[in-house]
C-alpha cells in the first residue's frame, strides 16, 4: 500500500515498528502532538503500559475519584508515547544524517517550537558503558559548543540510565564532578520515578553530588522541547 493510501492506524503502526522515514515521522507526530485519543490509540498499539509500569512506576493515586485517576494516567501515557515517538525520529534522523544528508543543526526540535541552537537534552535510558560514555561525550562536546552563549546542556536519565548517575554503581563520578565544576550550565538530571521503583524494591539510590531530581524524566524532556531545547537520544 502506498503511503499516501495508508489510513491513520496503519501510519501509527508502522511509527511503532520504526518503519518510517524522517519525513513520514514527523507527519505522524505532528497529527499525536495534540491529538490525545491518537496518542491513547498509539499506547495500545505499542503496549507500552507494562514497559511504563515497570520502568516509571508512579505512586498510588489518593482521595482521587476514578475520573480523575484516568486523567492523570493517560496524561503521564501521553508524555511517554511522544518521548518513545521522540526517540524513534531521532533514530530516523540520524539514520538520515548518516545517508549523507546532515541536519542543519544537532538534535530533535518540535517543530512549532522556536528552536534554539544552544540549548540541548542529552537524555539516556540504557546502562550500557558504550552508551555511558557516549552520553558524557556527548554532554561535555555540546558544553563546550555553548560555551558563553547562555545556553544549557541537560543531561537527563532514566530507567537503567539513572546508573550514570548512581553511587556505588558509576564509573563516572570523578568525570562528572569535574564537568559540573568546569561548565557550569551543565546540569545532570535524574528520574524521580526511576528513583521510586528502586524504593519500591527496597533500595535506596544516592546519587552523584549535585544531580537535580525531576518528578519525571519523560515530562521534563517534553516540558523543554515544548521551550525550543533540543533533544538527543543516546
Amino acid at each position: 500500500m502506498k503511503w499516501e493510501q495508508c489510513s491513520t492506524r496503519d501510519m501509527l503502526h508502522a511509527l511503532a515498528d520504526g518503519q518510517l522515514d524522517m519525513e513520514q515521522s514527523r507527519h505522524v507526530l505532528s497529527l499525536l502532538e495534540n491529538n490525545l485519543s491518537l496518542q491513547k490509540e498509539l499506547c495500545e498499539i505499542q503496549r507500552i503500559k507494562h514497559l511504563v509500569q515497570t520502568a516509571y512506576p508512579l505512586p498510588k493515586a489518593s482521595r482521587l475519584g476514578d475520573g480523575r485517576q484516568k486523567s492523570v494516567g493517560w496524561r503521564h501515557a501521553a508524555g511517554y508515547v511522544l518521548a518513545f515517538s521522540l526517540t524513534l525520529l531521532a533514530g530516523a534522523v540520524g539514520n538520515h544524517y548518516l545517508a549523507g544528508h546532515p541536519m542543519p543543526s544537532e538534535g530533535l526540535a518540535l517543530n512549532n517550537a522556536a528552536a534554539y541552537d544552544n540549548r540541548f537534552i542529552v537524555f539516556v535510558d540504557s546502562h550500557e558503558p558504550v552508551k555511558l560514555g557516549k552520553a558524557l561525550d556527548k554532554a561535555e562536546h555540546l558544553a563546550e559548543q555553548v560555551e558563553g552563549s547562555g545556553g544549557g546542556v541537560y543531561v537527563v536519565t532514566s530507567a537503567e540510565g539513572i546508573d550514570l548517575l548512581r553511587l556505588g554503581t558509576t564509573r563516572y563520578e570523578s568525570r562528572i564532578l569535574q564537568m559540573n565544576s568546569k561548565y557550569p550550565h551543565l546540569r545532570f538530571v535524574a528520574c524521580s520515578n526511576t528513583l521510586y521503583s528502586f524504593k519500591q524494591r527496597g533500595e535506596m539510590v544516592e546519587l552523584v553530588d549535585k544531580t537535580e531530581v525531576a518528578p519525571s524524566a519523560v515530562e521534563f524532556v517534553v516540558q523543554h522541547l515544548r521551550q525550543g531545547w533540543r533533544y538527543i537520544a543516546i
